[in-house]
């Protein structure tokens, strides 16, 4: 009757911690990290950076969604136009659809960069976007940050595709562009062509 009673009083203490066990997995899904991306796209924003010539405020997520069917129809324009074969983006659709949140490895970017959470900026965007400006004013003393794409390369490695936008409080200079380079000598990349924009670009 002991054995039994000593029983009967573990389980109903194991059920007690059962809800705080799962509120705490709870809590550590709203902190989701995403797989790294790969080598390849860490080295193209390094060179990226480093044309900015300043401190770039840049989100610590390369973003997925940021590519649309619209991207893909002027990138094949583009090629057509060029007379390139568009099939060395393979199925572009295809490269769009399957792309994915990927976190940066900070220590593979050797440019001067000041990192935004991704995980608190959404969090205070739930709340609003002023909301959001305050924690970055108060988190970074900031007022303005760039959210990427992963880029998708060509099967040759001559060409990038990737979306680089970039947010400010007033949202007066707020823009975005889904951008195709061209790999130079030495590893450098060029613009060659802006497929897809929003929001302000001087002229």
């Amino acid at each position: 009757m002991r054995i039994f009673l000593f029983g009967l009083i573990l389980f109903l203490f194991g059920a007690c911690d059962e809800p705080k066990q799962k509120t705490s997995k709870m809590d550590l899904g709203a902190a989701k990290v995403h797989p790294a991306a790969s080598r390849e796209a860490h080295a193209f924003f390094n060179w990226w950076i480093k044309q900015e010539k300043r401190e770039v405020h840049l989100n610590d997520q390369l973003r997925n969604k940021l590519m649309n069917k619209r991207d893909a129809v002027e990138l094949r324009k583009y090629l057509s136009n060029k007379g390139i074969n568009a099939k060395v983006f393979g199925n572009i659709e295809d490269s769009i659809k399957l792309m994915e949140y990927r976190s940066f490895e900070k220590g593979m970017i050797d440019s001067k960069v000041l990192w935004v959470d991704q995980n608190r900026l959404r969090g205070c965007r739930k709340i609003g976007k002023e909301a959001m400006w305050d924690c970055l004013k108060q988190d970074y003393q900031i007022s303005d940050y760039y959210y990427v794409s992963p880029p998708f390369f060509s099967s040759d490695k001559l060409w990038a595709v990737a979306s680089i936008n970039y947010m400010e409080v007033s949202g007066d200079k707020s823009n975005g562009a889904t951008r195709l380079f061209k790999r130079q000598e030495g590893n450098q990349w060029k613009e060659v062509a802006i497929l897809t924009y929003w929001g302000y670009f001087e002229e």
